[in-house]
């Protein structure tokens, strides 16, 4: 084939592809622009080419004359390339997206779209990442593409905390490694590395689109737990920023105080260092027997007096607390070095804990909360230790077992609902410990779910069942590890063993040939 051909072959192979990636172009962007139009005059230039060194072959395609079948084949590739090209060019604006694995780990709930279907105004969504948090911020930036695609509302970006001037003054006080959700006038709410994920962001949202602000009344005046206390172990100022950040209206009060509770969506009940008075009591009573709601708490070795107070609250609903302290004799499932601090994994059915699975609270110097059938009241277990506990009823200071020890499993938590007629409907939530969210048992102290557990059972009090059970996705599969030795093997089969494979059924296929020809 002479020089002038082949030029020719190449000119027009490189002509038409330009040619149909430019008509890509111009469709996907919604017309014809400069930059395509200099491309396309480019591309029907070199067809011009073609048709000047190979004009046999342009007649043999316009006019069907005998030529040589070379330009028609090489042209005809170039038309697959180009269609191809200009294919992956139109649709690539598309937002469209197949998940093709076992439990969509691509793909969000039918719960989340609806999340984004009902914003009425743009989410910014602002991820702060510095550039040694490179997987994080990769990984995030997948999860949010999942919302982008939903709602043409969400709005993302994501700012490098350690370039002067980069990130808004109202985000400057975030640690790098967060991501932060603002919509309309709602306080803004970051999110830390283990809050993202799809449960974790779509939770935010539905708390932002809320209209109100449940009002959280916790109780204080007779040794309750103190929101204001800082101390870094026993200290709660850490449940109140997480009750706060998740749009409850945090109120103290006085239960012997006329009226107290009559605007309280929630009571919230930790510990009682003294028996309650009977004006407070009674006016607890009168709050559940009229659909309130009641978080309690109440720590072991309470004392008879103060045990039978707290009872007496509970009671009606089927539910009481123990008094004695729980032992963790399975050291899998008690914190580090200390029995009296349950690690708790099972959470049983209930709503409030479904999406705790995979998960872990700590429940430091629990008693067991008791149950008993109650006509009209429906009670779920929502965390319970191992069958190896055991409960010590009174105190001393010698926790090894005895055989007067009750043996476990026993109930840690517990919740029960009872209707009240007209559409009022009582809900407590018992716990057999106060330092269910003390300041130790939540982030950056530890890395349990105490505050997922939390806020999950202020959702379920409060009747905002939609908040309740977003459920994290199962893991991924984990990636295959390879070791030095089985990646130097791999390397070896695919750059030296395929290649000479291939060569080895070359020249067997040629051998054949030359026999046959013999």
């Amino acid at each position: 084939m002479a020089w002038e051909r082949r030029l020719g072959l190449a000119c027009g192979f490189a002509g038409l592809v330009l040619v149909l990636v430019t008509a890509g172009f111009v469709v996907a962007q919604g017309g014809p622009t400069t930059r395509t139009g200099l491309v396309a005059a480019a591309g029907l230039a070199l067809l011009s080419v073609t048709v000047a060194m190979d004009p046999a072959g342009v007649a043999w395609l316009l006019l069907g004359r005998p030529a040589e079948a070379a330009l028609p084949a090489v042209l005809a590739t170039a038309a697959v390339a180009g269609v191809l090209a200009a294919a992956n060019i139109i649709v690539s604006p598309s937002l469209q997206a197949a998940d093709v694995t076992r439990t969509g780990q691509h793909t969000l709930t039918s719960r989340s779209v609806q999340a984004m279907r009902q914003l009425g105004s743009d989410l910014t969504v602002t991820g702060l990442f510095s550039p040694a948090q490179r997987d994080a911020e990769d990984r995030a930036q997948a999860l949010l593409d999942l919302y982008r695609r939903q709602s043409r509302h969400v709005k993302v970006r994501f700012l490098d905390p350690d370039q002067r001037g980069a990130v808004p003054p109202g985000l400057a006080s975030q640690p790098p490694g967060t991501v932060v959700l603002q919509y309309r006038d709602r306080p803004a709410v970051a999110l830390d590395a283990s809050r993202q994920t799809e449960a974790g962001v779509t939770e935010v949202v539905l708390r932002l689109e809320r209209s109100r602000s449940p009002a959280t009344c916790w109780a204080m005046g007779d040794g309750e737990r103190d929101l204001a206390d800082v101390n870094v172990v026993s200290g709660y100022s850490g449940a109140a920023r997480l009750v706060q950040a998740s749009g409850y209206r945090l109120r103290e009060v006085m239960l012997a105080q006329p009226g107290a509770l009559a605007s309280c969506d929630v009571l919230v009940l930790l510990q009682l260092g003294q028996p309650l008075p009977d004006a407070s009591a009674q006016a607890v009573q009168g709050y559940l027997a009229g659909g309130g709601k009641l978080l309690i708490a109440l720590d072991p070795w309470p004392g008879a007096g103060v045990l039978a107070s707290a009872n007496v609250l509970v009671q009606p609903y089927g539910l009481g607390f123990d008094g004695g302290l729980v032992v963790e004799g399975d050291l899998a499932s008690a914190a580090a070095g200390d029995s009296t601090i349950p690690l708790v994994t099972d959470f049983g059915g209930s709503p409030v804990t479904a999406g705790l699975a995979g998960t872990y609270v700590f429940m430091p110097q629990a008693t067991p909360v008791t149950a008993g059938p109650t006509a009209g009241v429906t009670m779920q277990t929502l965390a319970e230790t191992s069958a190896r506990a055991y409960d010590i009823p009174l105190q001393r200071t010698d926790l090894a077992r005895r055989s007067s020890d009750r043996r476990g499993p026993f109930a840690l938590m517990r919740s029960a609902e009872r209707s009240q007629g007209g559409g009022r409907t009582t809900r407590v939530v018992v716990v057999g410990t106060s330092a269910l969210a003390e300041n130790r048992t939540l982030p950056p102290s530890a890395s349990g779910s105490n505050g997922d557990l939390l806020r999950a059972s202020l959702d379920w009090l409060t009747r905002q069942d939609q908040l309740v059970g977003l459920a994290p996705k199962p893991p991924p599969a984990a990636p295959l590890t390879l070791s030095d030795a089985a990646v130097r093997a791999n390397v070896a089969l695919t750059l030296v063993g395929l290649p000479l494979l291939l060569v080895a059924v070359g020249v067997g296929v040629h051998a054949s040939r030359r026999r046959r020809r013999v």
